[in-house]
């Protein structure tokens, strides 16, 4: 938690911004919901302990949200020169499925909603729903992140993971009746 703070106190030294650190919920999207109704400012980044903001890494931002999109980060591995994780979603400005670290607008974020509490894969509802409201989600590789891949507190057995998929198969069937 020290470094994930550390790297955005350091990255946005000149930006205004509020830092809202969420512990000891149920789950990751319930802490980014926490967070979110604790949250005063225009633009809502939801982010985990075990991230760390590269420098430069919401420079591009502002026309993304102009446009009306959500943006989808480069994420390595363990470090800056690490596997680039994500590399299969695209090339730096396609289209893609969903954003691993999200980021949006506040009205972007009222449309959006609440995030569903399942223990894995709110990220990919959060851009599936994002694109039900008219809102894509594409990449941009200067919103770039390590990702250092703390187990502590990780529940990523092979049954919660499966149960999480049929929760995402359910939010999903929601996300088509509403359309």
């Amino acid at each position: 938690m020290a470094r994930a703070v550390a790297s955005y106190e350091a990255t946005l030294e000149a930006v205004e911004h509020e830092i809202i650190v969420v512990k000891d919920e149920s789950s990751w999207p319930r802490a980014c919901n926490v967070g979110y109704e604790r949250s005063q400012g225009d633009v809502i980044h939801w982010t985990a302990d075990d991230l760390e903001a590269l420098p430069g890494w919401y420079t591009d931002i502002p026309a993304f949200l102009e446009n009306d999109e959500l943006p989808a980060p480069a994420v390595y591995d363990y470090r800056r020169d690490g596997h680039f994780s994500n590399a299969e979603d695209g090339p730096d400005g396609a289209k893609t499925w969903f954003t691993r670290i999200p980021l949006c607008r506040r009205d972007q974020a009222e449309r959006i909603g609440l995030w569903p509490e399942i223990i894995y894969f709110a990220d990919i509802w959060f851009s599936e729903k994002a694109r039900a409201v008219g809102i894509e989600t594409r990449l941009l590789y200067s919103y770039a992140f390590v990702h250092h891949w703390c187990g502590i507190g990780r529940v990523d057995s092979k049954e919660n993971l499966d149960k999480s998929g049929r929760d995402l198969a359910d939010l999903r069937i929601e996300l088509a009746k509403e359309a």
